[in-house]
């Protein structure tokens, strides 16, 4: 028995009726559509960018710059560091002697006097050995004359020795009155120096400690500040410690409202660095009589460490930075080319470079659209409006 197989050669499309040949075309034509629609909003989507080049060409193709003279500026450099204020005279007053508090006359924020009294100490027991040392000394001075006339009438009835030992005896007694006065006048405290009470740390009948030996242990009164004038201290990086000497431009700028900067020297430094932080301590003496200065404050110190007068300068945006083997220097524009000249430059105050060598001062250079310009090509310059700004100061 033989089998036979038939191969069906038709194909799903001859199956399909006209209206499913409609749909499927529809369906087709819908996606294209679709995908049309996406890579329009996309392209729209995508920014234009265009080229520099073509930007600063004009139709002529020559590239367009804008450019400015070079001029002559006072250039100053400035570093800007924080600075604290110190009184001109400062001290924390302690007993001398030991005792209560009997009296106390100030209170903190009060004006004192040079000499004006503080405070009184009760002390009764120096009181007491001032009083024996007086009687002592009056007793022996006594003797002493005594001895003295005696010999001086017979040198017989008493010896000359015996009249030099009473005559120790009374000096001795003497200096031990005047020291028991001493310490008894200490218990008296007066102001070293006229200046305000800052501080105030016992009350009547507090005991207070004598601070001969330490003050570790024992209790000040009162801390005393001469505010007519202050210090103003500023410690100095490495790097600039060389500029920072006596009878340098300072200006010092409050943090307070209301407080104008003050213009300033400097007035001494240490003349040598500490070890510890690399910085080199400056003092700025500044007069106070209004006290707008109070110790304790912050304020920033503008060191004006080297000022060139009348420099050759142009714009920082100016400069080509070297590279390739190539010095830095500025694009300068003359009969519409440019050219390139090596410069060197000085001190920046963030407005303006100070130019030290390559230029003559009557040049113009290019400020915007170098990027790209070869020596001796040629351009369309216009000039170039440079805005207004502050000068930088750099802060450590």
């Amino acid at each position: 028995m033989q089998l036979y197989y038939t191969l069906d050669q038709t194909t799903p499309s001859d199956h399909m009726t006209p209206s499913s040949r409609l749909k499927v075309t529809l369906s087709i034509a819908a996606g294209l559509f679709l995908l049309a629609v996406v890579f329009i909003i996309i392209q729209g989507q995508q920014p234009t960018v265009s080229s520099p080049d073509t930007d600063r060409e004009s139709s002529g193709g020559a590239p367009q710059v804008q450019v400015l003279k070079v001029q002559r500026r006072d250039i100053s450099q400035t570093l800007s560091l924080p600075a604290n204020i110190s009184p001109w005279y400062q001290a924390t007053l302690y007993g001398k002697v030991s005792g209560y508090v009997k009296w106390i006359g100030v209170d903190k924020g009060d004006v004192v006097k040079k000499g004006q009294l503080l405070a009184v100490m009760d002390a009764p027991e120096i009181e007491d050995q001032y009083k024996q040392a007086e009687a002592d000394y009056e007793i022996k001075k006594v003797t002493y004359e005594r001895y003295l006339s005696v010999w001086q009438d017979n040198h017989d009835i008493i010896a000359k020795q015996d009249v030099d030992v009473a005559k120790a005896a009374a000096e001795s007694a003497k200096h031990l009155r005047d020291s028991r006065k001493t310490l008894l006048a200490y218990t008296s405290v007066y102001a070293p120096f006229d200046g305000i009470i800052t501080a105030r740390f016992a009350d009547p009948g507090a005991l207070i400690q004598a601070a001969t030996g330490s003050s570790t242990q024992a209790a000040p009164l009162f801390t005393i500040m001469d505010m007519q004038n202050v210090r103003v201290y500023v410690n100095v990086p490495q790097e600039a410690a060389g500029w920072a000497r006596p009878a340098l431009p300072v200006t010092l700028v409050p943090q307070e409202a209301g407080v104008e900067p003050i213009e300033a020297t400097i007035t001494r430094t240490t003349e040598a660095l500490d070890p510890a932080t690399r910085t080199l301590l400056v003092e700025i003496d500044v007069p106070n009589a209004h006290r707008h200065l109070q110790p304790g404050m912050f304020v920033n110190a503008s060191l004006h460490l080297q000022r060139h007068p009348n420099a050759l300068a142009v714009s920082p945006a100016a400069l080509v930075p070297a590279k390739g083997g190539k010095e830095k220097g500025v694009f300068v524009v003359t009969n519409d080319t440019v050219k390139l000249v090596p410069v060197k430059t000085g001190i920046d105050d963030g407005l303006w470079i100070e130019v030290v060598e390559g230029l003559a001062g009557d040049e113009e250079v290019v400020v915007v659209g170098k990027n790209g310009l070869t020596d001796g090509q040629r351009v369309q310059a216009t000039p170039y409006n440079l805005p207004s700004g502050k000068a930088a100061k750099q802060k450590m």
